[in-house]
């Protein structure tokens, strides 16, 4: 909880930053930067890629997770996808209590022959739903597969390959034009402080009720 707790400073913090409009020129900069050098294949990729942050595949991946893992057991079963569904509460609460306005319509890239799954540039942007969702499942993917030996005992190869997805979904969403950098930050720190929150739990569970981890 310790770790929960630092990243939720941090995210306090740069809640603070971006209220005080310290990143306004570094987040116009940046989009400008990345989308100077794109491409359609770029605008294609990253539209395909930016699924793995949407609600509907977070939400699937973190029910299986719960399903798969904690089959017989109520609330770990349902936990990880209550989470996903409490982080994006929490996104549309921030978005509503820190008003930035999201890159406008010259900036976006995501192609218009892609269904959207449901995303669409609101009112307010920050902290980013896509990077918040995509760092709780992954990440949480990549705890139970290094704790609870998910995928069998070489499940760590897997560590860089999440680590990446919860990068691109990021580089993603600023590239497309629906989230600036600070957003993407502070939808990972946010991230973060849920995550390690439920990891906290279930290494009490883990360490309680060393019979529930997966045979």
């Amino acid at each position: 909880m310790i770790t929960a707790g630092a990243f939720l400073a941090a995210f306090a913090l740069i809640t603070a930053l971006v209220s005080m409009g310290v990143f306004d020129g570094p987040n116009l900069g940046l989009t400008r930067y990345l989308q100077g050098r794109g491409s359609t294949g770029q605008d294609i990729s990253l539209g395909l890629f930016s699924y793995l942050g949407s609600i509907e595949v977070t939400i699937l991946i973190a029910a299986l997770l719960g399903f798969a893992l904690f089959r017989g057991l109520r609330l770990l079963a349902v936990l990880p996808a209550v989470l996903v569904l409490l982080a994006t509460g929490l996104e549309i609460l921030l978005k509503n209590i820190v008003p930035i306005v999201p890159p406008g319509k010259a900036f976006q890239r995501f192609p218009h022959g892609l269904p959207s799954f449901g995303h669409d540039v609101g009112a307010y942007s920050f902290p980013s739903g896509h990077v918040l969702r995509a760092t709780i499942v992954y990440g949480l993917v990549l705890y139970l597969a290094e704790r609870w030996e998910l995928f069998g005992r070489d499940s760590s190869r897997l560590s860089p390959v999440l680590a990446l997805v919860v990068l691109f979904v990021g580089f993603g969403v600023i590239y497309l034009g629906w989230h600036w950098l600070s957003d993407a930050i502070g939808g990972l720190l946010l991230g973060l402080t849920l995550l390690f929150g439920l990891i906290a739990y279930l290494e009490r569970k883990r360490t309680v009720n060393p019979g529930h981890q997966p045979d």
